[in-house]
């Protein structure tokens, strides 16, 4: 345990409600278009099975262009999957992804041909919810990096901060 995560253990009942979750995302590459929202470029549609067969891990969630999209209205203009999602340790986001670049590891081959084959964005997604002025670590360790850099995937931190009042 590192020195900030034993300062922030001190403080541990102060963030009992915050927590923070990870995972790791296919996404079409694309941008977002006005009145619609974000729309794949060419070549950015997948098969969201095809990606669970390659690579033989059962995703948390899926979308794939063209099929009917989560509010009922319209198509899904792009394709997405996720996977690996950890919640534990709740305040170690940086152990989180370490997770899930042990499972991910010994797929790099066929991650890095996926990318080759489509025109797809890879993201470890870090999710942290914020009540109170104790906030989960963002530490990763060099596994995390080297993955990151082998497969040309970006952390996203989508940070979520919520009034204690």
């Amino acid at each position: 345990m590192g020195p900030v995560q034993m300062e922030r253990t001190k403080h541990m009942d102060f963030a009992e409600q915050s927590t923070c979750y990870s995972y790791f995302m296919i996404c079409s590459e694309g941008q977002i278009e006005e009145g619609i929202g974000f729309v794949a470029a060419e070549g950015g549609g997948f098969d969201p099975d095809e990606i669970t067969n390659r690579l033989g891990i059962q995703p948390v969630h899926t979308r794939k262009l063209g099929e009917p999209g989560d509010t009922g209205c319209g198509t899904c203009a792009f394709s997405e999957w996720a996977a690996c999602r950890q919640t534990a340790p709740a305040m170690d986001a940086g152990s989180q992804c370490a997770g899930i670049v042990q499972a991910l590891a010994p797929h790099i081959p066929t991650l890095r041909e996926i990318k080759s084959e489509y025109n797809v964005r890879y993201y470890l997604m870090v999710v942290p919810h914020i009540y109170s002025e104790i906030a989960p670590t963002l530490d990763f360790d060099n596994e995390v990096i080297r993955f990151c850099h082998e497969t040309e995937t970006q952390i996203s931190v989508d940070l979520y901060i919520y009034d204690r009042d």
